[in-house]
């Protein structure tokens, strides 16, 4: 155990995660986030402390997620059977905001003449599109209803996507995890 708390104490860490909130838009379709308070009470007599409890319900594709295997194929492995380690490790970010346009795909040439990947790595994909997510300044659009991009729209419906081809670089590299526009 000591050797894996030395290891990440030198890693270089980044927050990868979205706002979580009631507001956050769950993937369309998706049931939204909710909270169900059961129980309130602030401190009791004499200076106790309070007590707070509720429930939290939302949908598995609401803010910053993982989609495991079993996500595409129902015998595949599920999240709780993927072992922590497989989600740690060497990786990259690329930024690739000035290349990719609504509805465009990437290559694996868009990534590789940006950065060095290198197999097994966990490639980490900025595209820009995260300035659309709810929780982001409004977005000019003189095209769009009022003047204002609808976010959700710009960021689930005309967001860049992988190109095929980039399927099969992914699994010839045997990348551990790829990760797109994580805030």
């Amino acid at each position: 155990m000591g050797n894996h708390i030395d290891l990440l104490s030198k890693a270089k860490w980044y927050d990868l995660t979205q706002a979580l909130s009631i507001f956050t838009p769950p993937w369309p379709g998706e049931m939204p986030l909710q909270v169900h308070f059961f129980k309130r009470l602030t401190g009791s007599w004499g200076g106790g402390q309070g007590a707070n409890g509720q429930l939290i319900e939302w949908s598995n594709n609401t803010g910053t997620h993982l989609v495991g295997p079993r996500a595409f194929h129902s015998g595949a492995k599920a999240i709780a059977d993927i072992p922590l380690s497989d989600l740690c490790g060497e990786g990259v970010i690329v930024d690739i905001s000035d290349a990719v346009s609504d509805y465009s795909l990437y290559t694996p040439q868009m990534i590789t003449e940006r950065a060095e990947v290198k197999e097994g790595d966990i490639l980490i994909i900025n595209t820009g599109y995260h300035k659309h997510t709810f929780d982001q300044p409004d977005t000019p659009n003189a095209n769009a209803q009022g003047g204002i991009e609808n976010k959700e729209f710009g960021y689930y419906v005309r967001h860049p996507g992988p190109s095929p081809e980039f399927f099969q670089w992914a699994l010839d590299m045997k990348l551990k995890l790829i990760g797109v526009d994580c805030g």
